[in-house]
């Protein structure tokens, strides 16, 4: 099994650094991207989990000394020059796990407060203090993306014990008991690439569970088959029950 906590550990140790009180970390790209109806991407070294289905395993989250080392104002004046080129009002950092270095997360958020900044997370990180410190920002929308339906589908997913597929459910109520509104400020993702219609009921019985808007903004997600992801799902041993191709096409939905 893997380790999330070992991992976590691995991107504190190759990839992020502290100078001065300044928290640094590695960063592969910067892009506009289409995703949210435009949005301004910042491609972040590093992540707590393997997913056998990631999208960004080569060049970002499953890579650890590699990346230009940066300081949340550099991350937050970048993402602004390609925001204010492209005519986006959304900002957000992607292709690894921004939360292992909250500090500097939070930082980047604060030098961008005329954007919606979408926090793109697995989650496992947000305890009380972490969900608090989000919720004092008014411009952070957090997407909590959920590893599968069920902790038996995390595992898969993942390869990492099952017990972590709660603290993705676990970091939702702390999000929403700090004050979050549920679909505006919050709301749940998932991938949903690997489960059956029964188990995307069980989960949305779980988010109902934490609060009833929960089920009503869940973002699905499937298995995009870019080649590079089909080789590593190969490698893991992994076969999707529902995926699109890399243009959005429906390629099977079992």
């Amino acid at each position: 099994m893997i380790d999330p906590e070992k991992l976590h550990q691995l991107v504190l140790r190759f990839a992020v650094r502290e100078e001065g009180g300044v928290v640094y970390r590695r960063y592969r790209r910067f892009r506009g991207d289409r995703w949210y109806g435009g949005i301004a991407t910042a491609d972040v070294v590093g992540c707590n989990l393997r997913c056998g289905m990631c999208w960004a395993w080569r060049n970002t989250s499953y890579v650890l000394a590699a990346g230009d080392w940066m300081a949340p104002w550099d991350v937050a004046r970048r993402l602004d020059k390609i925001a204010r080129d492209r005519g986006y009002r959304q900002v957000r950092i992607s292709g690894g796990e921004p939360l292992i270095a909250p500090r500097h997360l939070l930082a980047v958020v604060d030098h961008l407060p005329h954007y919606i900044f979408v926090v793109e997370t697995n989650g496992i990180l947000i305890d009380r203090p972490v969900a608090r410190e989000l919720a004092a920002r008014p411009n952070a929308v957090v997407r909590v993306s959920i590893k599968g339906a069920t902790p038996r589908e995390f595992a898969k997913i993942t390869a990492s014990p099952e017990a972590y597929f709660y603290k993705q459910l676990e970091a939702l109520r702390h999000l929403v008991e700090s004050g979050m509104l549920p679909c505006r400020d919050v709301y749940p993702a998932a991938m949903l690439g690997f489960s059956t219609d029964e188990s995307a009921k069980e989960l949305e019985r779980a988010l109902a569970d934490i609060d009833p808007r929960l089920p009503s903004c869940l973002d699905v997600e499937y298995v995009i088959l870019y080649p590079h992801v089909v080789k590593l799902m190969a490698a893991r041993g992994l076969t999707p029950t529902r995926a699109v191709t890399p243009s959005g096409v429906p390629a099977f939905m079992i």
